[in-house]
């Protein structure tokens, strides 16, 4: 029985790097600051059209800094990082509390909010549960 044990233990140590639905983590983390990066650009071709407005601005500093987190957060997850899981979850309750604030505001519903909580509550627990994100970011 000690046998097994030993055995269970070393195969959970094997789960490490950017594997299983780590993938779909860095597949978000390249195309999510890609898209700010261009609706960024949107902004500012809309700005040097001459079409300058509070909620132009707001969406280019938005923009900008969500693509620098992002970015940021890439960077952390291809070098292994321990502060990656930190950082990542932090990122995506923001972007789920701005979220719920900008859906009151334009009164559109919580028909995004809903599925951003689902999707910030999933990652949640897979990142403070999972042995793979445990045994990879430990730099």
């Amino acid at each position: 029985m000690k046998k097994r044990a030993k055995i269970s233990k070393s195969k959970n140590n094997e789960l490490k790097g950017l594997g299983g639905w780590l993938i779909l983590v860095t597949v978000t983390l390249v195309l999510v600051p890609l898209m700010y990066f261009l609706f960024a650009l949107i902004q500012i071709i809309d700005i040097i059209l001459g079409k300058i407005s509070f909620s132009i601005v707001l969406w280019l500093v938005i923009s900008i800094v969500y693509t620098v987190l992002f970015g940021y957060c890439l960077y952390l997850e291809s070098k292994h990082r321990k502060e990656f899981p930190t950082w990542f979850l932090t990122l995506i309750w923001i972007s789920l509390i701005l979220t719920i604030i900008i859906d009151q505001i334009q009164k559109s519903g919580f028909i995004f909010s809903w599925w951003t909580i689902f999707v910030t509550l999933i990652w949640t627990w897979y990142f403070t549960k999972s042995k793979r994100v445990k045994n990879t970011f430990v730099k």
